[in-house]
């Protein structure tokens, strides 16, 4: 179970953290667009990125851990 909480913060921090962290390579291809959705809220591009960072975070999160507890994810 602790393993599960720690991957699903890890997950809300930047997501894919957590997938990376239980092994899973998958875990890129949520930190890909993470990554620039916090450029494009940090160069103010887009008003919006940080409601679909924090989306893509709580669903990778959600992820990581069903991962982790029950052995497949949601993808």
């Amino acid at each position: 179970m602790g393993k599960a909480i720690f991957a699903a913060a890890l997950s809300l921090v930047l997501a894919g953290l957590g997938h990376v962290f239980l092994g899973l390579w998958r875990g890129l291809w949520f930190a890909m667009p993470s990554i620039l959705l916090l450029y494009l809220y940090w160069t103010g591009q887009w008003e919006y990125a940080d409601v679909v960072f924090l989306s893509l975070g709580i669903f990778a999160a959600f992820d990581a851990f069903s991962f982790a507890q029950r052995g497949y994810g949601v993808v």
